[in-house]
């Protein structure tokens, strides 16, 4: 996330980007996915059942990091989750000259677990912050059901 350094007496926080190369540990499990949706919109049918529409969606990919017991052959295992959009690249935005718009899903996916506990002093990072909360729980909780 960050290196902390004192600079004129003050600290100051600089990116720290120790995965530059990637966590050889970590598995990437592209086959455990669940839909996660934010904001929108609930309508009652005529029977009365509520569906809800989220206004944004992505999906949570999980992530394994085996951790080995002490002095035991038991390894456990510590499930993270990814942020990625539902479409990579909007190629009808792109051919139709909104070279900025191609690829808002995915910078918006990416953002809510590119970084975590953003500052939330603003309302943008109090919705982020909420965001990936949201996220993180939906997506544990999910992964425990499906089990």
């Amino acid at each position: 996330m960050f290196k902390q350094l004192i600079e004129n007496g003050y600290q100051a926080e600089v990116p720290d980007i120790w995965l530059t190369n990637g966590n050889p540990w970590e598995i990437k499990r592209g086959d455990i996915r669940f839909p996660i949706g934010f904001g929108g919109k609930t309508e009652q049918g005529a029977d009365g059942t509520a569906t809800w529409t989220p206004a944004e969606q992505v999906v949570a990919v999980a992530y394994d990091n085996p951790i080995p017991g002490w002095r035991t052959p038991t390894v456990t295992n510590l499930r993270l989750w990814d942020a990625e959009p539902l479409t990579e690249f909007d190629l009808e935005a792109f051919n139709a000259g909104a070279y900025d718009q191609a690829t808002v899903e995915a910078e918006r996916a990416g953002a809510i677990s590119a970084v975590l506990y953003p500052n939330d002093s603003t309302p943008e990072g109090k919705e982020l912050r909420l965001k990936q909360q949201y996220f993180f729980v939906s997506a544990s909780l999910q992964d425990v059901l499906a089990r």
